[in-house]
């Protein structure tokens, strides 16, 4: 039997702390809905439907399909002083908006909202709420919730390698005996929901999701991961005319900002690393896009997840110590060699790292790697989850780095 795992957040703290009138966004399916109905007290929750009604809790009515009636309870229960939540509030027309200010400051208002085109036009300098409303935004759960709660229930070494897959709320109820049947249910039972989830974001933004959006998803999930390399694919697919990078920059930075595309800048050079952010959605798109049909064929399933798994693995990590050490994480490449982790704070690295989750590490490795970072003045270390007999190098084992994150929090 799987233990339920609960996660406990950061933002939850920021949410409750937050001054007046909230705004919480973020993209679809990130936990938002469950953070405020679990852990933020309130008198009046409002889930607005697409016609513009909502489903009630706490109010006269159950639901209704007038969204008259959603405003002017809205408006009631602010008046009298209590805490409303109005959650995917952007489904309501905009005289909703304008007619929040009649009741400002009175009671404590929570707007959610899946759409960051909605959130930025409600911070722009034409809206009506601008200045009057606290903003949290809502992303992937953090390296350092999503360890602590799944290394309670198994071992540190399985939780850091389900970490990468189960930063998006949604997959934790796949939870299963082992890092492998966890990841292959994710992937055997939502095989229509991740592309779908993908399609809803672009849905709330009110636009479809083109073929020019989910073909950069699917180029850079199968491993291309510059602009350029991305840019190359899609001109000689005829889907942009010219073959240029700038020409689908607008549509990366929309995608990083809905917490699809992950941006990690490079140390040595300009320009960034682009991989996509939720790893399980990589994986999905990876095995599509690499393997076609042959996608759902058991061993190609087990052998793509073998692969794979130490490559987010990294990624997890990397973002993990960069968390923990207050800095900001880098991608670091040359023609010869790459490291895995860079940490550097005001452009000076911190930290560098070498992450072993595959195999036994011999000296030789330990040597390789410290003959890679000699020119670095700054801790070293190699991340591995199996021991490794050596006093040339600082060693975090799986172990260690848990203790590094519960001394954090």
């Amino acid at each position: 039997m799987v233990t339920q795992t609960v996660v406990v957040r950061y933002e939850t703290e920021k949410v409750k702390s937050a001054k007046g009138w909230v705004l919480i966004y973020g993209r679809r399916k990130v936990g938002k809905t469950f953070l405020v109905r679990n852990h933020i007290d309130h008198d009046l929750y409002m889930l607005v439907k697409r016609g513009g009604g909502a489903l009630i809790d706490g109010g006269p009515l159950a639901s209704t399909d007038d969204y008259h009636q959603v405003m002017e309870m809205v408006s009631k229960g602010l008046v009298e002083g209590k805490t409303v939540v109005v959650d995917e509030f952007h489904r309501l027309p905009e005289e909703f908006i304008e007619s929040l200010q009649m009741v400002y400051p009175k009671g404590k208002l929570y707007l959610l909202g899946s759409s960051m085109h909605v959130a930025r036009e409600l911070m722009s300098k034409n809206s009506p709420l601008l200045g009057l409303l606290s903003e949290v935004k809502i992303s992937l759960l953090s390296p350092v919730d999503i360890l602590s709660a799944l290394s309670e229930n198994m071992s540190v070494e399985d939780a850091i390698t389900l970490g990468p897959y189960l930063r998006d709320p949604w997959a934790i109820k796949h939870l299963d005996s082992s890092p492998e049947r966890t990841i292959r249910s994710i992937l055997e039972y939502s095989r229509n929901a991740i592309p779908a989830l993908m399609g809803e974001v672009f849905l709330d933004e009110d636009r479809f999701l083109s073929d020019v959006y989910e073909a950069i998803v699917r180029s850079i999930a199968s491993g291309r991961n510059t602009l350029k390399e991305v840019s190359d694919q899609l001109f000689s697919r005829g889907l942009i005319d010219a073959n240029d990078p700038s020409r689908i920059r607008p549509y990366v930075k929309n995608m990083e900002r809905m917490d699809i595309i992950e941006m990690v800048p490079f140390f040595n050079r300009r320009g960034y690393h682009y991989s996509i952010r939720p790893k399980i959605m990589e994986l999905y798109f990876y095995l599509e896009e690499r393997y076609g049909l042959e996608s759902e064929e058991d061993a190609v399933i087990r052998a793509v997840i073998e692969d794979r798994v130490s490559i987010h693995v990294v990624s997890f990590l990397g973002e993990l110590m960069a968390d923990l050490l207050g800095g900001v994480n880098r991608y670091h490449v040359t023609k010869d060699f790459d490291i895995d982790i860079l940490i550097t704070k005001r452009n000076t690295p911190i930290f560098v790292g070498e992450v072993k989750w595959k195999k036994k590490v011999g000296k030789g490795e330990v040597f390789k790697f410290l003959n890679r970072v000699q020119d670095y003045s700054c801790p070293k270390a190699i991340i591995s989850k199996t021991p490794i007999e050596t006093e040339d190098v600082d060693i975090y084992t799986p172990e260690r780095i848990l203790a590094m994150v519960r001394d954090r929090n």
